[in-house]
């Protein structure tokens, strides 16, 4: 296993009525200035909204609110947060909502005592900023996992972009907030958290993170299951809830590298199409395991074994039977296996600029070409 520090600063509350019970208290700590960010109004469909704004003003917050965040949040979307912030003297900004919220806003709260611009300060300079604004998150659509870290997605113009910003003060999750989202809305997050899992058990190496990270993966297929067969209780929900937020503790990737290739491909994609970030990785992730698999045949094969429950002795059966219940477990949930089912029409020039400008992954069982990863595109049309 490799050396490493490992710290986790965010202090989660779960459970029903999170919002009620915690963050009154929590509210006391800063200042009179909150920022309210959200995007196209679930949060007022669900009732949270009133909730929220109910809680502010008994707590004489002064409420600035930054709407209409949308599904892939833009690098201007940002710089609005960030001179609303400035403008107001903000205190802390509460994110509702699901993983683009939370990126955004993150990205905002890493920008605000730059005194350049952001982007170029961190995608030219590597310049991350010692100083940064404060947030908290109250988390509506879970999957993303993005409550639990410090990096956010961000798109300006055809580029997609990941920033380091800084940790949650705090994060209430509910699982209320997620129960009545629509099953066609709700399994692209699901699969979202499997492949945050899938991508740091496939990099080098085999140890105690990769067991436990096979628990998780369990956990999470078992769940996408019971909602698949009509099971879709409050306890299954609030189990993959936890399942998106433990991943991105990142205390699986502890001691060895991920292989984050699919990610960055589709995040390289998203900045063309802007689709749902689950729905593309369904599409691309088995796609390229079966690209990659016969480089790590005995990995492959443990996973089958250990997650999906596969039962055979010959490990390259055993890995290619895990394949298939993966994509099995892609179609029961009803994603798309093709940019077309998603609703995206791939154009060779779009697959071009994508296989060239994504990054390749050295820790995955193999590194791709720009070629291969052209040619897998256009196969997934």
């Amino acid at each position: 296993m490799k050396s490493f520090i490992y710290q986790m600063p965010v202090k989660v509350y779960f459970g029903q009525n999170g919002v009620k019970e915690h963050l009154e208290s929590e509210l006391k700590k800063y200042g009179p200035n909150i920022m309210l960010a959200y995007g196209k109004g679930a949060i007022k469909r669900i009732g949270l909204y009133d909730e929220l704004l109910e809680i502010l003003e008994n707590c004489g917050k002064n409420v600035i609110e930054l709407s209409d965040i949308p599904a892939n949040p833009t690098y201007e979307k940002v710089q609005e947060g960030i001179q609303l912030y400035r403008q107001h003297s903000v205190d802390l900004v509460i994110a509702a909502g699901g993983g683009s919220v939370v990126d955004c806003v993150k990205v905002i709260t890493a920008g605000v005592y730059e005194e350049g611009d952001l982007w170029q300060a961190q995608m030219d300079y590597g310049k991350i900023a010692q100083k940064m604004g404060n947030y908290a998150v109250i988390l509506t659509l879970s999957g993303a996992g993005a409550e639990m870290d410090n990096l956010g997605a961000i798109t300006k113009e055809n580029d997609k972009k990941t920033f380091v910003g800084s940790y949650a003060k705090f994060v209430i999750l509910d699982p209320t907030y997620i129960k009545d989202v629509p099953f066609s809305s709700f399994m692209p997050g699901a699969f979202d958290s499997l492949t945050h899992c899938m991508e740091t058990y496939f990099g080098q190496g085999y140890n105690v993170s990769d067991r436990m990270n096979e628990g998780i993966m369990k956990d999470i297929i078992e769940n996408m299951y019971a909602m698949i067969n009509g099971n879709d209780s409050l306890e299954v929900r609030s189990n993959l809830m936890w399942d998106s937020s433990l991943i991105q503790t990142f205390l699986f990737n502890v001691g060895k590298p991920g292989d984050f290739q699919a990610h960055t491909i589709e995040n390289t994609l998203g900045a063309y199409s802007h689709g749902t970030h689950g729905k593309q990785l369904a599409i691309i992730q088995p796609a390229y395991y079966r690209a990659v698999y016969e480089n790590a045949i005995v990995k492959f094969a443990t996973f089958a074994r250990n997650v999906f429950d596969v039962n055979e002795n010959n490990d390259k059966k055993a890995a290619e039977l895990g394949l298939d219940c993966l994509e099995k477990l892609i179609d029961d949930s009803r994603l798309p296996r093709t940019f077309k089912e998603a609703g995206y029409e791939l154009t060779e020039e779009v697959a071009n600029a994508v296989s060239m400008k994504c990054s390749v992954s050295e820790n995955g069982p193999r590194m791709m070409s720009r070629e291969e990863i052209y040619n897998m595109l256009m196969k997934l049309r």
